[in-house]
C-alpha cells in the first residue's frame, strides 16, 4: 500500500516538473512513519511552483497528504519577510516606567531620554490607548489600530507626573499610574509620593488613570526566623510575636485585605473606579521562597477583586506583547531600561510585534529571536545556539509568533554537537508546547502540557546527526502534528517523517523555537541557517 501511495506522489511530482521534494503527512491513526530517497543532484528550485504545490491535495487510502517543494530559500526571497502589517493590532505592548529624573541613578529614566522615546514613538506611528480600550481588546471585543500601546507608571511618584504630563499633553498621549495607597491616600506622601490632591488633579486632566499598586506590599518583609527577607505577596511572613510563620489562612486573609484596601482607598478617596492591579516587583507568587502554593492562591484572590493584573517581563527572555485570548487576566509589561535609547525601544517593539504568515528569516538582521536559556549568537552563518559552561543546553523562541496556529515550520540547520536538537511548535511558555525531538537513535514527538512531558509518537532509527546539514521541521494542523527530517547523504536525500493526531486541544496555538540538549555541560551547539513558516489552511 505504501509503495502505491509513493508512486502516485512521484507521478504527480513529475507532472509538475519537480524532481526533488519533501513530503509531510497527517495520518488518521497515530505514528505514520515513512522513508524514501530521491536524487539530490537532480533537485531543482522552482519558486513559481510553490503556491501550486501548497494547494495540491492528494488522498490515498487513509492518508491525507500535501506536497511541497524542497527549495533553496535564498532563491525565493531576497530579504527577511514580515508579511504586511495589518491595519489593526494583533497584539499590544504595555510599557512600564517608574521615575523620570534629571540625574542618572542607573535605574530610572532620564528626562531627556524619556522625551526622545515618546517623540520617537509618536513619529513612528505608535499611539497610546486607555485601560478600557485595552480591556476590550484583550477580550476580543474591540479592534485597535496597529501600533497601539498602553503607557504605565508604578509607585505614584511625583517624578512620574510633573516631568511627564507636559509631554503627554504635547503628544496627545495618556497614561496609567499605579499608586501605593498607604502613601498617596493617607497624607503620607511627603516630597516623593503624589498626594491625594495631586492624584485628583491628574484624574481631572483626562490624561491619567489611577489604579492600584498595593497598600502595604511594596516593602521587603521578614520571612524566616533567621531574618531572611522576601516579597510581601509571594511568601508567608515571619511573626516574631508568635515565633512562627503565618498559617495559610493568615496568608490568605492578609493578601485579600491588601487587595481590597488598595482598591477601596482609591475609589473612596478619588471617586474613580479601579479595575486593575500592578504586582509590586512583578511578583504574583512565582518567586516564592517559603510558600510554593502562593501563586494559584494569589491569582484566585486577585481575580475576585480586579479585572486585570500587571507584571513585568524582560525583553529578550519571553513573549512580551499581549494577545486577545479568552480569560486573559495576567498582563505583561515591558520595563523600559535606563540605558535604552529611543532606537533601542523602537527596535524592541518592532521585533516583538505579532508577525504574519508567511514568514522567512535568514538572520541578516535581528528580528526577535530571544534566548530563554543558554546562549545565542548571530553571525554570517546564521543563528547559533549553544550551551554554556554551566548549562546542558539552550532554547530560543521567536517573538511575535505567539498566536500562530496551523503552520508548516521548516528550518535549515547544522547540528554541531549534542545529544538532541528540537523544533518547537505551539510554544506558549516553558510548560506548554510541542516538540519534534531528533537524536542519533530516534525521532520523538513530545507534548508538554502544564509542565508534564508526554511522548505521543516515536520512531527508532540510525540518523547520524552530528556534523550534518538538514531541513528539519514541524507541521501542525488542528490536533495533528508531523515531524520530518531531510538528511543529505551520498548525494541522496533520506526523508524521515513521524506523525500523530493526538495533540492536546489546549495546545491549539503558539509560537516557534529551537532547543538543544546534552547531558554534559557545554556540549551542545547548532546553527540555524534559515527558517520558513507557512500557514496550513
Amino acid at each position: 500500500m505504501k509503495s502505491i501511495f509513493l508512486k502516485k506522489i512521484l507521478v504527480m511530482s513529475a507532472i509538475l516538473g519537480i524532481q526533488g521534494f519533501f513530503l509531510y503527512a497527517f495520518y488518521i491513526n497515530e505514528g505514520l512513519i515513512f522513508n524514501f530517497k530521491t536524487s539530490y543532484l537532480t533537485k531543482v528550485y522552482l519558486p513559481s511552483y510553490i503556491q501550486s504545490l501548497n494547494n495540491l491535495k492528494l488522498k490515498t487510502g487513509n492518508y491525507l497528504v500535501s506536497v511541497a517543494s524542497v527549495f533553496n530559500f535564498n532563491t525565493v526571497y531576497s530579504e527577511n519577510i514580515f508579511s504586511g502589517d495589518s491595519q489593526y493590532a494583533k497584539s499590544i505592548p504595555v510599557l512600564l516606567y517608574h521615575g523620570i529624573i534629571e540625574n542618572a541613578d542607573g535605574s530610572n529614566i532620564l528626562l531627556e531620554d524619556f522625551k526622545d522615546q515618546m517623540f520617537a514613538l509618536k513619529k513612528a506611528g505608535w499611539e497610546t490607548i486607555t485601560l478600557d480600550d485595552f480591556y476590550a481588546f484583550m477580550r476580543d471585543k474591540k479592534e485597535l489600530p496597529d501600533k497601539s500601546f498602553l503607557l504605565t507608571f508604578d509607585d505614584g511618584r511625583k517624578d512620574s507626573y510633573y516631568p511627564v504630563d507636559p509631554i503627554l499633553n504635547a503628544l496627545d498621549y495618556n497614561a496609567v499610574i499605579f499608586v501605593i495607597t498607604k502613601y498617596s491616600l493617607e497624607d503620607k506622601s511627603g516630597n516623593f509620593y503624589l498626594s491625594k490632591k495631586e492624584l485628583k488633579q491628574m484624574a481631572k486632566s483626562g490624561r491619567w488613570e489611577i489604579e492600584a499598586h498595593t497598600r502595604e506590599g511594596h516593602d521587603i518583609y521578614k520571612i524566616s526566623q533567621d531574618g531572611k527577607q522576601g516579597h510581601y505577596y509571594s511568601n508567608k511572613l515571619w511573626l516574631d510575636d508568635k515565633n512562627r510563620l503565618e498559617t495559610e489562612e493568615e496568608f490568605v486573609n492578609r493578601i485579600k485585605s491588601d487587595f481590597i484596601s488598595a482598591k477601596s482607598d482609591i475609589e473612596q478617596g478619588l471617586g474613580v473606579e479601579v479595575i486593575s492591579f500592578a504586582f509590586p516587583f512583578g511578583d504574583f507568587g512565582q518567586d516564592s521562597v517559603n510558600f510554593p502554593e502562593a501563586e494559584p492562591i494569589i491569582s484566585d484572590l486577585a481575580k475576585s477583586i480586579y479585572s486585570t493584573a500587571f507584571y513585568q517581563v524582560w525583553p529578550g527572555k519571553d513573549f512580551s506583547f499581549n494577545y486577545p485570548k479568552e480569560n486573559q487576566f495576567l498582563i505583561k509589561r515591558i520595563e523600559v531600561r535606563s540605558y535604552w535609547s529611543s532606537d533601542n525601544l523602537l527596535k524592541v517593539l518592532d521585533t516583538a510585534k505579532a508577525k504574519s504568515l508567511p514568514y522567512f528569516d535568514n538572520f541578516g538582521d535581528y528580528n526577535g529571536w530571544v534566548k530563554k536559556w543558554g546562549r545565542i549568537l548571530f553571525d554570517d552563518n546564521g543563528l547559533k545556539i549553544m550551551s554554556l559552561e554551566d548549562s546542558t543546553g539552550a532554547v530560543t523562541i521567536l517573538e511575535g509568533s505567539y498566536d500562530w496556529s496551523n503552520y508548516l515550520f521548516n528550518s535549515k540547520i547544522y547540528f554541531n554537537k549534542g545529544e538532541t536538537f528540537s523544533i518547537l511548535g505551539r510554544f506558549l511558555n516553558d510548560d506548554n508546547f510541542v516538540a519534534c525531538v531528533f537524536s542519533n537513535k530516534s525521532i520523538k514527538i513530545e507534548q508538554v502540557l502544564n509542565g508534564n512531558k508526554k511522548i505521543i509518537a516515536e520512531q527508532q532509527g540510525d540518523f547520524q546527526l552530528i556534523g550534518g546539514v538538514y531541513n528539519a521541521g514541524i507541521a501542525l494542523k488542528g490536533g495533528a502534528v508531523n515531524c520530518y527530517l531531510d538528511n543529505y547523504l551520498d548525494n541522496e536525500i533520506t526523508i524521515t517523517s513521524l506523525g500523530s493526531y493526538n495533540l492536546d486541544p489546549l495546545l491549539d496555538f503558539g509560537g516557534i523555537g529551537f532547543k538543544i540538549w546534552d547531558p554534559q555541560f557545554n556540549n551542545s551547539e547548532m546553527i540555524i541557517k534559515e527558517v520558513s513558516i507557512k500557514e496550513i489552511k
